[in-house]
């Protein structure tokens, strides 16, 4: 019998002897208040626990009495560090408020369908916590505020089926949640409820929400939205959600709209069609006009910087409507008029899905396919280089054992120091590491002496004898030399003051990441536009070594004034925009402060053997689904227009600019009417031969 059966097997003595109607026992360190009344316990305080397993019992029974295990209190496993697994037992009614707050160990939590409330708070920090495995059955839980809040491992909720109302920041920063969520029974989604949830892929709506500010912010996996009878669409709602492809707003009834709220599908980069649908108005089978909702309405910069949108459908009857709205003015052009007969039949969606939320996406992949035959170059820092992780006299870095794991030809390029941005040649500026701007124009150029004069100036530290060997390769090789590009940017630029981040219309790239990004990419298929250029952010870092729970996610740097996530999100905008590969590595690659001694040397910044493992094996993963898969986008693999009927119909021509260049032009006279080079052709990177 475990010490904390054994806990609840004494408690019923000391029940038994008792003759108040409720009181509060004290054993061996754990404290309960019992009832006698209707024979229940609730634990308050469990802080004391030592066993990483607890697996809590139903009930007691002394006697012939039983006693009914039915809550967990407020705090009563509050910043409980030994518990790695817990049971909660059928029946159970309540979970407090913070009860297993900042379990900083906490992995994995049964919960019983019996629950009925869940307390504010109630994992609030457990930032090791992947499963909270909700057992099937019940009618629906509400999500409190900040219940979930900052579980940055947590990657399933079971057969969880939420309801009623997600509250402020309830799910905020669970990077890992992944698959698809069923709130088809969820009225009210708080702000920031989901904010930062990388890996979520799709959300099942409910008709009449209401959807706070922020709500979806960043969650850079989902492909679709569609609300029907959305209540409230606030600011910033899914912004930076750079993967949605389609946006359905869907009115059934009468009702009072309110706006679209500001910047609300901002940074939504790939999103090409929205589609306003409405099939209000009808009694009868006739249509009425006086029984129809509105024209939807737009706050400000809702759809700012999407350039891929190509078309806005909405109600044909209405177009004229749209067209003459302030609102609408900047998107007229976009507006297409969709008629009844084209809009898709109405099904009632209103019955809820039976089964809650399907477990975790994916699974484990016992053979490891190759990449054997690809010549692969990177270029990159320290951690690129495999600064932490020297074996036999040398640097061992996720780009040596995606090599070893996956069979492709690896020349290793990075070398500690290096920036994204050109590097400054003067000494006191404090900046001594060169640039991959300048190595990939040197290639282009073929003038060294940027490349020559950050050697030289490098010989004065440690990194000169290695910076040789790179200077070596620029003027040995070039572009055609390889079939992938991979550029791994860690934190140099970021530490430094004199970086920005940058706007997509500036000029000059001298430590701009954004132009700076810009011009490599498209230097780079100048030089070979059959290249599959795959760009890596940096990875989280930790910020003060004392404290494994200080990290860049939440660390402003006092010298450039941005946090580390920015500089990711900024480098995987600028790559997608230009058409080329990214891979999120701050946000997908694992590393968190429950694996940090795992997976780090103690420096705070580089990964151990371990750490480039698992990064070597995710990069590899990602370029081999892209580079094997059947139906890899054209902006991986770049389309030769060697014959017209390559692609059919109406073209519109956009540079690597983004800006737009034709529009509705023919396939057949693409050839014709533009110069070589390589442009984005209906969001399909092309290179155009001409004639």
């Amino acid at each position: 019998m475990s010490s904390f059966r054994k806990i609840l097997f004494m408690l019923g003595l000391v029940l038994s002897s008792q003759v108040a109607l409720a009181k509060t026992v004290v054993y061996d360190g754990v404290k309960c208040d019992a009832s006698d009344e209707d024979r229940t316990l609730v634990i308050t305080d469990a802080k004391g626990v030592t066993e990483s397993k607890v697996v809590i019992p139903g009930e007691i029974e002394y006697e012939g009495v039983k006693y009914k295990v039915v809550g967990v209190g407020d705090k009563a496993f509050y910043r409980n560090d030994s518990v790695q697994v817990v049971s909660l037992p059928d029946g159970l009614l309540n979970v407090g408020s913070f009860a297993f707050g900042h379990c900083s160990q906490l992995k994995s939590i049964h919960i019983p369908s019996s629950l009925t409330s869940l307390g504010e708070g109630a994992f609030y920090g457990c930032s090791s916590l992947e499963t909270a495995d909700f057992a099937e059955g019940g009618s629906g839980l509400p999500i409190k505020e900040n219940t979930f809040y900052d579980c940055q491992s947590l990657q399933s909720l079971g057969s969880c089926l939420i309801s009623d109302t997600i509250g402020n920041l309830a799910f905020s920063n669970c990077q890992n949640l992944t698959g698809n969520l069923n709130l088809r029974k969820v009225r009210s989604i708080g702000d920031k409820a989901f904010y930062k949830c990388f890996s979520l892929t799709g959300v099942s709506f409910g008709e009449d929400c209401s959807i706070g500010s922020y709500a979806f912010y960043a969650c850079k996996k989902l492909g679709e939205v569609s609300l029907t009878n959305p209540s409230l669409v606030s600011d910033h709602c899914f912004m930076g959600c750079y993967s949605i492809k389609t946006a359905i707003l869907r009115y059934t009834k009468q009702y009072e709209l309110n706006e679209i709220g500001d910047s609300c599908f901002m940074k939504c980069e790939a999103l090409e069609i929205v589609k306003i649908l409405d099939y209000s108005g009808y009694e009868d089978g006739e249509y009425d006009p006086d029984l129809s909702v509105e024209i939807c309405k737009l706050g400000n910069e809702v759809f700012l910087q999407t350039s891929a949108l190509a078309e806005i459908y909405v109600p044909a009857r209405k177009i004229e409507e749209y067209r003459s709205a302030p609102d609408w003015e900047p998107y007229t052009d976009l507006l297409v008029a969709l008629s009844d007969a084209d809009q898709p039949e109405w099904t009632d969606s209103t019955d809820v899905l039976d089964g809650g939320n399907p477990p975790l996406d994916g699974g484990t992949v016992d053979t490891k396919p190759s990449l054997v035959g690809k010549r692969v170059i990177v270029f990159g820092d320290s951690k690129a280089e495999g600064v932490g992780n020297q074996v036999d006299g040398e640097f061992r870095s996720w780009a040596y054992y995606m090599q070893e794991e996956y069979g492709c030809d690896v020349t290793n390029a990075a070398v500690g120091g290096t920036h994204l941005t050109p590097a400054s040649l003067r000494p006191t500026s404090g900046v001594n590491g060169l640039g991959v701007y300048s190595l990939v124009n040197a290639w282009k150029t073929e003038d060294y002496s940027l490349v020559d004069s950050s050697i030289s100036w490098a010989h004065l530290n440690r990194y000169g004898t290695r910076w040789d060997h790179v200077q070596k390769i620029i003027k040995t090789t070039k572009a055609t030399d390889y079939d992938i590009v991979c550029i791994d940017a860690g934190t140099n630029d970021w530490n430094n003051a004199a970086r920005v981040l940058g706007n997509w219309d500036d000029t000059n790239p001298l430590q701009n990441y954004t132009v700076a990004l810009k011009n490599i990419i498209t230097t780079l298929y100048e030089l070979n536009p059959k290249l599959h250029i795959l760009i890596i952010p940096p990875i989280v870092r930790q910020l003060e070594y004392s404290d494994t729970t200080t990290f860049s996610d939440y660390y402003l740097n006092p010298k450039s004034q941005l946090y580390l996530y920015e500089v990711a999100e900024t480098m995987i905008s600028v790559a997608q925009r230009c058409g080329a590969d990214a891979i999120d590595a701050y946000h997908e690659m694992g590393f968190t402060a429950a694996n940090w001694t795992s997976m780090y040397t103690d420096d705070g910044t580089h990964p151990n053997e371990a750490g480039y493992r698992v990064i070597g094996d995710k990069i590899g993963a990602h370029l081999l689904s892209k580079m094997s898969s059947s139906s890899m986008p054209t902006s991986v693999a770049p389309l030769l227009l060697e014959q017209d009927d390559l692609l059919q119909g109406k073209v519109t021509v956009v540079d690597l600019n983004g800006r737009v260049l034709r529009k509705n032009v023919d396939a057949s006279k693409i050839a014709d009417e533009l110069p070589r080079g390589v442009y984005l052709l209906n969001g399909k990177k092309c290179v155009v031969k001409g004639k």
